[in-house]
């Protein structure tokens, strides 16, 4: 489950039905894969594919080792689905390798491109709405980036960066925190619905105080 306060939540407390596949810190792959195993197994009216920023890499814990680094992370030290989702960590020798020697962003691009086309084909053929947004704004090494239909101008993280609610973002950590505040979720939530999901719940959403 995801620890922080979402927009997903902010729908739920509406008295939505939301199956919410995202987890804390997991990357694209993940969200991804998470979704196209959902679709396939459930009917939805709708689904939301919000993308985040690329360069995660989620582990494996096949082994004490790699828990024994994911237990010494400052901030990823927890697990989603048997992985350690290490986000960009870069607090031990192994991650700093794998950025420096082993990662591919086009490899990966790509990957992110080709798994979206297979969700919205997968939800074409269920009857299922998919809608997509950027969390952060992704420097594409891939021209087919723009299959992706979406909104490529907008990104979560530069809205709530220029906006109001950003003056109570919770700053203890430094920089490790990059997720939004409760009040622009509820921002957000406000957001999605109005644009996307059109449910008849604006008036439950309006309760909500930014």
């Amino acid at each position: 489950m995801q620890e922080r306060p979402t927009w997903t939540k902010v729908i739920r407390l509406c008295g939505v039905d939301i199956d919410d596949q995202a987890g804390p810190a997991i990357s694209n792959q993940m969200i991804l894969n998470n979704m196209i195993e959902s679709v396939m197994e459930n009917d939805y009216d709708q689904a939301v594919c919000q993308l985040t920023r690329t360069g995660k890499l989620d582990i494996e814990l096949t082994n004490d080792h790699r828990k024994k680094v994911m237990e010494k992370d400052t901030i990823r030290n927890f697990t989603y689905k048997d992985h350690w989702p290490s986000s960009l960590s870069t607090e031990h020798e192994s991650k700093k390798l794998y950025y420096e020697y082993l990662h591919s962003p086009r490899l990966e691009h790509s990957d992110i491109i080709y798994k979206w086309l297979l969700l919205q084909r997968l939800c074409a053929d269920k009857g299922t709405t998919l809608h997509t947004l950027l969390g952060y704004n992704i420097n594409w090494q891939n021209k087919r980036h723009t299959l992706i239909k979406t909104d490529h101008s907008y990104d979560v993280n530069t809205d709530y960066k220029n906006g109001k609610f950003y003056q109570y973002h919770d700053h203890s950590v430094g920089e490790k925190n990059t997720v939004p505040n409760k009040y622009f979720q509820i921002y957000l939530a406000k957001k999605i619905n109005s644009e996307m999901l059109k449910l008849p719940i604006q008036d439950k959403l309006e309760k909500f105080h930014d």
